[in-house]
């Protein structure tokens, strides 16, 4: 029996070898084909790489640039954002990102936000889950150390300078622990892309519902709700509807 199952775990080792996909191979062979012009071809390879669960800023990038290269600009949005996702204060994947958007139809006209708030959601969105995870663990041990120092200090003067620090840390640590679970659970993909050249967004999700707008190529917004066929979305400008599957990428 022993032997049998030997043979057995054998014969998956090179089953698995034999099968393996070679994925710097791939990425090498893309980036080859982006260089040579041969976008199609980079995109059949780079969604290769895809399908074996490797996960990389790098990998979506180039998975942008050549949809973008293609006129893809819906998948192309959809690749820079699961890049930035990764890497979020990499120049290359922000510009491309930006630029990008400038070729959608859709455009919303919003109230320009406080300074404040652009400064707090630019810092928010530049720090990765990886980043965000360190700073709560430093903020955690600096509240510990100042709450200890406070509870030592007794009556002396150094408690007038430590107390305000430890509050400022402690407000701080529940801010950025705001920040990491709003990240943590932002990775379960809540925010789609409209990848075909235009959808109808609907009342309700059924068949046959009536058109509340349409929306084009690139759009993006905030999923909602779901069921087995549909996603309720929420635009940038608060508008809310239906859209089947399909016509969407998630990130």
């Amino acid at each position: 029996m022993r032997t049998f199952q030997m043979s057995i775990l054998m014969f998956a080792f090179i089953l698995n070898s034999v099968f393996a996909v070679d994925v710097e191979g791939l990425m090498a062979q893309g980036n080859s084909k982006y260089e040579s012009g041969e976008f199609e071809s980079a995109i059949r390879l780079y969604e290769k790489v895809l399908a074996t669960d490797r996960v990389s800023a790098a990998l979506h990038y180039n998975l942008g640039c050549a949809y973008f290269s293609e006129k893809m600009y819906g998948q192309a949005i959809l690749q820079f954002e699961k890049a930035r996702r990764l890497s979020p204060r990499d120049p290359d994947v922000v510009h491309n990102l930006e630029y990008s958007k400038l070729f959608l139809k859709d455009r919303f006209d919003l109230p320009e936000p406080m300074p404040i708030v652009v400064w707090v959601r630019e810092l928010r969105q530049s720090l990765s889950l990886g980043e965000l995870k360190f700073l709560e663990e430093i903020l955690f041990s600096l509240l510990i150390l100042g709450t200890i120092l406070y509870r030592l200090s007794g009556g002396h003067a150094l408690r007038r300078v430590v107390l305000p620090t430890t509050l400022v840390t402690g407000m701080l640590f529940l801010v950025m622990a705001g920040w990491l679970v709003d990240r943590t659970i932002s990775l379960d993909e809540k925010h789609a892309i409209l990848l075909v050249d235009e959808a109808a967004v609907s009342s309700a999700p059924i068949p046959g519902a009536s058109t509340l707008f349409v929306i084009h190529e690139g759009t993006s917004a905030e999923i909602l709700d779901a069921t087995d066929a549909w996603y309720e979305l929420r635009l940038e400008d608060g508008k809310t509807g239906w859209i089947i599957h399909e016509a969407v990428g998630l990130y």
